[in-house]
């Protein structure tokens, strides 16, 4: 299923300061990284799809999305090339967060316009490593 379009437009701009947008289709998932984000003082909204995910977009611009690759309605690769095509949205960072971990999946995730690579299991430090470098 392709995912639908992302409106153009202003969106608000106090929402974006510390939101992230996790993207993952298993609740386990979802609930670590929340946890660890809130952790951190950052605010967070979930979505276990990548409809749900452009939902999200197309009412608020958040500083981050970490993305899980593989999802039952798409591919989050396409999700990322669509976001990073689009000039509302090409400046949000995108985390791929995902179990495929061969060195070439880090690679497409990265030429797609991934900003960082995160492996699961989640390594806890390295993630956290990771986000704080991206909203520093």
């Amino acid at each position: 299923m392709a995912p639908t379009s992302v409106p153009t437009g202003a969106l608000p701009v106090a929402s974006r300061r510390g939101r992230v947008l996790i993207v993952d289709d298993h609740e386990l998932n979802l609930k670590l990284l929340e946890r660890l984000l809130e952790l951190e003082g950052r605010e967070v909204r979930a979505a276990d799809s990548l409809a749900a995910a452009e939902r999200a977009l197309a009412e608020e611009e958040p500083a981050m999305i970490v993305l899980d690759l593989n999802l039952p309605d798409g591919n989050g690769l396409e999700l990322t090339r669509k976001l990073k095509s689009e000039p509302r949205t090409a400046s949000i960072p995108i985390v791929a967060c995902t179990a495929a971990v061969m060195p070439a999946d880090e690679d497409r995730a990265l030429e797609a316009g991934c900003d960082a690579f995160v492996a699961k299991p989640i390594d806890l430090r390295r993630f956290s490593e990771v986000i704080s470098s991206i909203l520093a």
